[in-house]
């Protein structure tokens, strides 16, 4: 049985307590990036070992992925406020580890007990959208969630940087336990009282933590010693044994981590797949536009994240305006209209070149985040359409998911293909030339033009499979989707 759902000043402040948890978790995400080498040093990792910060990041992920689905079943079970609040505070014992770090190993594991708590608030926040603002308000609700997810991203490493620069970066983590406090304590206190409706499945959640474990292994890789891809591929192979496993358990348990019938829905396969695609669009930006910026146009690192933020700044204005038109319009209209746009953002790098002028340089990126924004709340909304109220946290962990899969493993394929591909060009190019750099230079180039347009093209693939998505504006009393459960 749902709770009681918010309304008037009650369900305002009750977004404001979810969405300033969500934007803590996020901004903490990322300001990793600039307080990493502070951390590297104080912990006693010196120059030549720094590979090892790899660990760091590899941790993170590790911990947030296996802990997505898991904790989304508990917050199902359980409650999801109750779950949300717990999430809460494990990220704040977490921080409070990281914080007191005295030792490389021990900064590895409080990052991942940073991500368990961290990687949950995000889908367990959704589904307390869902349960507690009414009809009218819900994919507005999702569109705020998603906003503030982005916004802390964006400001993570500049928070992180001003904190280090001043207090040290240990105070990064440290402030995160009065910040994040109040509003554990306000999630506990503004959602409707809830009661525990079914059992968790433990052996299908230690196959299922399992098998995504592996699989995060086999997509994660040492950025100094890359594996060859026929280990990946082996180590890939590995995940698929208690994946299978799990699939046969979940057939047949009575209460299932994961109701397979559920997963299999229409709506909700297609929101998957396309938000698989999204994750692997979204990375290609991330990690290309800074690095064409510093290797083809030799500009300084900053310069890199002064432009890759054209992109990153539209993502939570689209998040925003994707749940006004996606509650106005329709929820498969906004999703096909967001990915065509971000596809024309990387269709418009195809004229990046050696020289660069402003507003090639900042309308592509900010198309293209825009696009990424806007189809963030009507994703979220056609995965959980029909949902009951014990499904609502498993499935938005699963959405969560599907995109954290699909960012790693369009990673792996931009360090394999997209440098192999320059790698042959430039192993083509005679050294002691004349024209050796600026041939080097037109093979990176051509390099990037290939990595953009290929994730162009893919993403209007899946604007095709957004095609699959139920129609009608989310939101829709004359639907079936928001009064189940």
């Amino acid at each position: 049985m749902a709770p009681p759902q918010a309304s008037g000043s009650r369900s305002t402040w009750l977004l404001l307590v979810i969405a300033g948890g969500v934007f803590i978790a996020a901004d903490d995400q990322t300001s990793v990036v600039t307080v990493l080498p502070a951390m590297l040093r104080d912990v006693g990792i010196t120059v030549d070992e720094f590979y090892r910060s790899s660990w760091i990041i590899n941790g993170y992920l590790l911990g947030y992925i296996v802990a997505l689905p898991l904790v989304g079943r508990i917050a199902d079970v359980y409650g999801h406020a109750r779950v949300y609040a717990a999430s809460l505070a494990v990220f704040m014992v977490g921080s409070v580890l990281v914080a007191a770090a005295d030792g490389f190993t021990w900064l590895v594991m409080a990052r991942a007990l940073q991500a368990v708590g961290g990687g949950a608030v995000v889908p367990v926040a959704m589904a307390i959208v869902i349960d507690e603002l009414p009809p009218a308000r819900r994919v507005l609700g999702l569109g705020a969630i998603a906003a503030a997810a982005e916004a802390g991203a964006l400001i993570g490493p500049l928070w992180g940087g001003g904190i280090t620069e001043f207090w040290g970066w240990r105070w990064v983590f440290w402030i995160n336990v009065p910040m994040a406090l109040p509003l554990a304590v306000g999630a506990w206190r503004f959602a409707g009282r809830e009661t525990r409706v079914g059992t968790i499945d433990w052996a299908g959640a230690a196959l299922l933590g399992l098998a995504l474990a592996l699989l995060t292994v086999a997509l994660v890789d040492d950025p100094v010693t890359p594996r060859g891809a026929s280990r990946t591929a082996a180590l890939a192979a590995n995940a698929l044994v208690p994946a299978v496993l799990f699939v046969i358990r979940e057939r047949r348990a009575r209460d299932p981590m994961l109701r397979l019938a559920a997963m299999g829905s229409r709506s909700v396969a297609s929101a998957n797949a396309v938000q698989l695609i999204v994750g692997g669009g979204l990375i290609t930006a991330l990690i290309g536009v800074p690095l064409f910026v510093n290797l083809v146009l030799a500009l300084r690192p900053l310069e890199g994240g002064l432009t890759l933020m054209r992109l990153t700044v539209a993502v939570p204005v689209g998040a925003l305006a994707g749940g006004w038109l996606a509650h106005r319009w329709s929820v498969r209209g906004t999703t096909v209209l967001g990915l065509v746009l971000a596809a024309a953002g990387f269709a418009g790098l195809q004229a990046w070149d050696r020289t660069l002028a402003e507003p090639l340089h900042t309308a592509p990126l900010f198309v293209a985040g825009l696009g990424f924004g806007l189809v963030i709340a009507p994703l979220s909304a056609a995965a959980l359409r029909g949902a009951a109220a014990r499904e609502r946290a498993t499935l938005a962990a699963w959405l969560t998911l599907s995109r954290m899969v699909g960012m790693l493993v369009g990673t792996s394929l931009l360090t394999s293909h997209g440098l192999g591909r320059f790698y042959a060009r430039a192993t083509r190019i005679e050294f002691g030339s004349p024209e050796f750099a600026v041939l080097v230079a037109e093979a990176q180039v051509t390099t990037f033009r290939e990595v953009f347009i290929v994730a162009g093209v893919v993403l209007l693939v899946a604007a095709a499979l957004a095609l699959l998505l139920e129609g009608g504006r989310a939101g829709d009393e004359a639907g079936p989707w928001w009064a189940a459960g």
